[in-house]
C-alpha cells in the first residue's frame, strides 16, 4: 500500500514537472521572440536564432505556436490584450475631454517606456510592412467587446458637437495622441543626436514628458 502511495506520488510530481517546464519554455520563445522582433522584424526575424536564445529546440516553437505568423500575432496580442482594458478604463472614467486627455498619455508613457520592443515591432513593421501589423492589430481590436477603437470616434464626436474639443474627426484626433505619446519613445536616439546630448530616460524625465504632452493636446484640442 505503501509503495502504491510513493508511486503515485512520484508521478504526480513528475507531471507538475513537466507542465512546469512545458510553460517555462512557451514564455521563454515569447520572451526571445519579443527582442528578436524589436530587433529585426518579422521578415528578418529568425526562428533558428529565437530558439537558440530561448534555450529550447526549435521544433518546441512550432510545436506551441504553428508557425512564425503565428508567434508573432502572439507576442503583439500578449501586450495589446493587456493594455487595452487600461485604455477602456481611461475611457469609461472620463466624464469630460479634460479628464481623457490628463490621463491618457499618463498611461501611454508609463506603460510603453517600459515596453519599448513592441513599440519598435510595430514601428518596424509599419515602415517596412504595413500589410503585415495592420491585419494583426485590427484582428486583436476585433476581439475585444467595446474595444476603445469602437467607443472613441463616438466619444470625440459628441464632444465636438458639444462644442467642447475642436478636433472633430477621430482618425486625427487618435493620430494626434498616438504621435505625441509614442513616437518619442523611438524617436530619443534623434534627439540626442541633434543636440549633442544624452537623454536620461528616468522617472523626473517620463513626468516632464508626460506634462508636456499633457500641456500641448489640451491647448491644441480643448475649446
Amino acid at each position: 500500500m505503501q509503495n502504491n502511495t510513493k508511486k503515485k506520488k512520484k508521478v504526480e510530481k513528475s507531471r507538475r514537472g513537466r507542465t512546469s517546464a512545458g510553460g517555462n519554455s512557451k514564455q521563454r520563445i515569447l520572451n526571445a521572440s519579443l527582442r528578436e522582433f524589436a530587433a529585426f522584424g518579422f521578415e528578418g526575424a529568425r526562428v533558428d536564432r529565437i530558439a537558440e536564445n530561448a534555450g529550447i529546440n526549435k521544433a518546441m516553437i512550432f510545436y506551441y505556436f504553428s508557425s512564425k505568423q503565428n508567434l508573432f500575432r502572439t507576442v503583439v496580442s500578449e501586450v495589446l490584450l493587456d493594455y487595452i482594458p487600461k485604455v477602456q478604463n481611461v475611457i469609461r472614467e472620463s466624464s469630460t475631454p479634460e479628464q481623457l486627455f490628463d490621463a491618457l498619455p499618463s498611461l501611454y508613457i508609463r506603460y510603453f517606456s517600459k515596453r519599448k520592443e513592441i513599440i519598435q515591432i510595430i514601428a518596424h513593421q509599419l515602415i517596412h510592412s504595413p500589410k503585415t501589423i495592420a491585419p494583426v492589430i485590427g484582428e486583436i481590436f476585433a476581439e475585444v467587446p467595446d474595444a476603445p477603437s469602437k467607443v472613441l470616434p463616438v466619444l470625440i464626436k459628441n464632444w465636438h458637437r458639444k462644442g467642447l474639443i475642436s478636433e472633430s474627426d477621430p482618425i486625427q484626433f487618435i493620430l494626434n495622441v498616438l504621435s505625441l505619446c509614442l513616437l518619442p519613445i523611438v524617436a530619443s536616439p534623434m534627439v540626442e543626436g541633434i543636440l549633442n546630448i544624452r537623454i536620461q530616460d528616468d522617472a523626473s524625465f517620463l513626468e516632464k514628458r508626460i506634462r508636456s504632452i499633457t500641456h500641448l493636446i489640451k491647448r491644441g484640442m480643448l475649446k
